[in-house]
């Protein structure tokens, strides 16, 4: 089964992700899922020619937005929790054709304490691994939260999603 992942952040004081605010006009505004059978996290994207870095290539820097994005995704959707980036590691595979639909799908591999691991493969349409990543995510203190994004962000509906 597949089931559409809310996102709990458009009501997010001043949120405007260029990844996933389907607000933010110059962003990607994806959208993700969840394959309950698989574990999977997954996102589907047709980037744009703006895009590419090379003509005819996916930049290098998109690729990695997408592949972060899909793993914090991934993180949240398991564990509920705000976290940030702490490693991305990516191998460049393919180029990445800039005209067709991209599956990016992430699964959590590995947990430990506040860090979580992330795999995440970006497929072009013959379902063939481009990029292939691991991303981990740090689950920061309550505190370490409120100074890095500010606490007066985090109204009561939000609070859930710190850890102490």
């Amino acid at each position: 089964m597949i089931r559409e992942i809310e996102n709990i952040f458009l009501d997010f004081p001043d949120y405007g992700c260029f990844a996933c605010d389907p607000r933010n006009k110059h962003g990607l505004r994806l959208k993700f899922f969840a394959d309950e059978e698989s574990g999977d996290v997954f996102t589907k994207y047709t980037p744009q020619v703006h895009q590419e870095g090379f003509p005819g290539i996916v930049h290098g820097g998109i690729q990695c937005a997408l592949i972060d994005e899909v793993a914090f995704w991934t993180m949240f959707d398991k564990y509920q929790k705000i976290a940030l980036t702490s490693k991305l590691d990516m191998e460049f595979l393919r180029p990445v054709d800039g005209e067709s639909e991209l599956t990016i799908r992430g699964k959590v591999v590995e947990s430990d304490g506040r860090i979580v691991r992330v795999e995440v493969n970006l497929l072009n349409d013959q379902n063939k691994v481009c990029t292939r990543s691991r991303v981990d995510y740090a689950i920061p203190k309550r505190e370490v939260t409120y100074k890095i994004i500010g606490k007066e962000k985090f109204t009561g509906k939000f609070q859930k999603y710190l850890e102490d």
